[in-house]
Parts: C-alpha cells; sequence; structure tokens
C-alpha cells in the first residue's frame, strides 16, 4: 500500500494540518486576552460559537449530500451553493455594521459554507489530508492579518474582526468558477434538507449552546475561560472525524456497510490517545498555575473528548447509511436534554457545570450511537431513514 493510501497516515496529516492551525488559534487567543482583555475576548468567543450553529444550519445538507451523490448532481449542488452562500454573506455584512456578533456571526457561517463548497472535493476521494491543509492556510492568513492589525496598530476588535474575513472574499471568488455553465440544484427534497438542516443546527447547539448559555449567566470573562478548554477540547476530538473521513469512498461505495468503516480496536485507540492529551493539558494547566479554572475544565472536558472522539466517527459512519432521521432525533434530544440540564448546572456550578453537562450528555450520545450502529443485525437502509 502506498504511504498516500495509509488510513492511519491520512487522518495523522489530517490531524497535524488541524493541530498547527489549532496552535496558531491557540496563540491569536493569548492574544486577544493579552491586548483586547477577557471581555472583548468572550464577546469573540461568543460570535464564533454562534457562526457555528448558524453555519451547521445552513451547509449540513450540502455537505452530507457531497460526500454521497453522484458527480453530476454534485456539481449542481455545489453551483447552488456558492449562490446561496453569497446572498448569505451579503446578509451577513449589513448586519455587521450593526450588531458585532450577529454579523460577525453570519459572514463567518457564510465564509465558512463557501471554504466547505471548495474542501468538498477532496472529501469526496477520502482526502481530508489535502482538505485539511487548505484549512491551516486560511487560518494563518486570517489570524495574520488580524493579529498584525492590533500588534502594530492597535486595531480594536471590529478592526481586527474586519481583516480576519479577508481569506474568505478569495475563497468566495475561488469558488464562482463553480457556478458558470451548471444548473443550480436544491440539496435533496424538502424532507431531506429539513432533517439535515435540523440535525445540524441541534448539533451546533449541543456543542456551542454551553458558551452561550455560560456567557449570558455567567458574563464574558468566564464566558472567556471556558472557551479557551472548549476549543482546545473540539480541537483534539476532531482527529475522530479526520481518521473517519479517510474511509469515506469505500463507505460510499458500500453504502455505509460496517465491514467498510474503521475497525472497533482502531476507534477505541483513537479516543484513548485524546482523551490522554486533553487530560495531560489540563494537568500541564494546573501545574504551570494561574489559571486553575481551565486546568479543571480541561481536566473534565477529557472524558468528553473520548467520547466525542467516537462520536465523530459514527456520525460518518451513520452519514454514509443514509441513517438521516435517526440521527435527527438523537442530535434535537440530546441538545434538548442538554440545554436543560446546562442551565441550572452553570448557575449551581458555573463553568465547571457546564463541562459536566457536556461529560453527560456526549456519554449518552455515545451509547446511543453504538446501539445503533452495533446493536442491530442490520444498518438502517435509506428508505428506513426517512421514516418518521
Amino acid at each position: 500500500m502506498k504511504l498516500a493510501e495509509s488510513h492511519v497516515f491520512r487522518a495523522a496529516v489530517a490531524s497535524f494540518w488541524n493541530y498547527s492551525s489549532r496552535v496558531v488559534g491557540l496563540g491569536w487567543t493569548a492574544l486577544l486576552i493579552a491586548r483586547l482583555g477577557i471581555a472583548d475576548y468572550g464577546q469573540y468567543a461568543m460570535a464564533v460559537a454562534a457562526a457555528a450553529i448558524v453555519n451547521a444550519a445552513i451547509d449540513n445538507a450540502f455537505y452530507v449530500r457531497s460526500l454521497r451523490i453522484d458527480q453530476d448532481r454534485y456539481e449542481r449542488e455545489r453551483c447552488a451553493r456558492v449562490l446561496f452562500g453569497s446572498v448569505v454573506a451579503i446578509a451577513g455584512i449589513a448586519c455587521f455594521l450593526e450588531w458585532y456578533i450577529a454579523g460577525f456571526a453570519i459572514i463567518v457561517a457564510a465564509g465558512e459554507l463557501m471554504f466547505n463548497t471548495f474542501k468538498s472535493q477532496y472529501l469526496r476521494v477520502s482526502r481530508p489530508d489535502i482538505a485539511m491543509r487548505f484549512d491551516a492556510v486560511r487560518q494563518l492568513v486570517s489570524i495574520g492579518l488580524a493579529a498584525g492589525a492590533i500588534v502594530f496598530f492597535d486595531a480594536n476588535l471590529h478592526e481586527a474582526t474586519w481583516l480576519y474575513v479577508v481569506p474568505y472574499l478569495l475563497i468566495w471568488l475561488v469558488c464562482l468558477r463553480y457556478v458558470p455553465g451548471r444548473k443550480p440544484a436544491v440539496p435533496g427534497g424538502v424532507r431531506e434538507i429539513s432533517l439535515l438542516s435540523t440535525e445540524a443546527f441541534a448539533a451546533a447547539v449541543y456543542a456551542q449552546g454551553d458558551l452561550l448559555v455560560l456567557g449570558a449567566i455567567g458574563g464574558d470573562r468566564i464566558a472567556g475561560y471556558y472557551s479557551v478548554a472548549l476549543v482546545t477540547a473540539l480541537a483534539i476530538s476532531m482527529i475522530g472525524q479526520n481518521f473517519a473521513n479517510t474511509y469515506i469512498e469505500a463507505l460510499r461505495e458500500a453504502k455505509g456497510h460496517r465491514s467498510s468503516a474503521p475497525p472497533v480496536a482502531h476507534i477505541i485507540r483513537a479516543a484513548l490517545v485524546t482523551g490522554a492529551a486533553m487530560a495531560a493539558i489540563g494537568i500541564g494547566i494546573l501545574i504551570w498555575g494561574g489559571a486553575n479554572e481551565v486546568g479543571i475544565i480541561a481536566l473534565i472536558m477529557s472524558l468528553w473528548v473520548f467520547a466525542r472522539t467516537i462520536n465523530h466517527i459514527f456520525i460518518v459512519i451513520l452519514f454514509l447509511q443514509h441513517a438521516d432521521a435517526l440521527r435527527v432525533r438523537a442530535t434535537v434530544v440530546s441538545a434538548v436534554v442538554k440545554m436543560a440540564f446546562v442551565v441550572p448546572a452553570v448557575h449551581l456550578m458555573g463553568a465547571y457545570g457546564a463541562a459536566i453537562s457536556c461529560v453527560v450528555c456526549e456519554l449518552a450520545l455515545l451509547a446511543w450511537y453504538r446501539h445503533v450502529i452495533f446493536g442491530a443485525n442490520d444498518e438502517p437502509s435509506q428508505e428506513e431513514s426517512l421514516k418518521p
């Protein structure tokens, strides 16, 4: 087997690029806190969390279908994706002039939609290593522009984030070439779009909603501390998705059959490594001193990272099984339960309560996905997945 064809190698390279960009992101976080203060960083973090929620709602139908449809249909839906993203970006620019968090969130959501459109050509052929390389470059350029403005020109948060989104303009120009000569097509029927969009919105609320709740109840400063640990946990757990993405082509050809998915032993091994890495970071922060709250949150979240790594892999398998309705039910229920749990938990224990809520709900979701994929004799078919 050629090295570039190895699932482990491609996942490792993708994770390298992912973590490289996250390291740069952590430096960006430190700069924002040092130069602009934890409150401004808290605003930025909440805007980024809101962007993830918006992007999930508007892009997931395109994203999921881009992995499992034929080439002709893919090109038509890619054309529509670019046109739709352009409209969303214009709306975001208009909002940004009046409301920072809402405007920045919509602009970034539209920019990520465009970027996902560009990267989809590589994910379709199971090359997350190439996709994540582009992702790292975009992150580096965005942060370089914004950080340079803060360091050398004393830019404020609004001015710096205008520069942060400049690379998305270049991505949009590149994506315009996907439009001419193609007839735009919506990503599936109304039911499929509703299922995929609802799932993604609920998943984003599930993943980022606790930060927004914490910011609303505890304030920008507490949200800033919690965001440092949450962003780190999300970055580490992404190795699960990168690993699963190296199996997309095989899973698509096998219609999601378990035999074409990553071996269970490999899944568990990946989760143990990522969970241990997050725990090591938490211990390191506590030993270093000065940010004990972040260190304790990181230790709690190491259990979340273990479970989330596995869930990333399970979700990709379910994507390729067309088990849309099943995923929607699981995600919506998880999001509702988590939000119901996180509000009183934050009131009682602050950021620690938010972290504990994350862990409990993620472990419950892991148990459900495992039951669905490995607890039945047959995977759900496309027809079954669309039943209410």
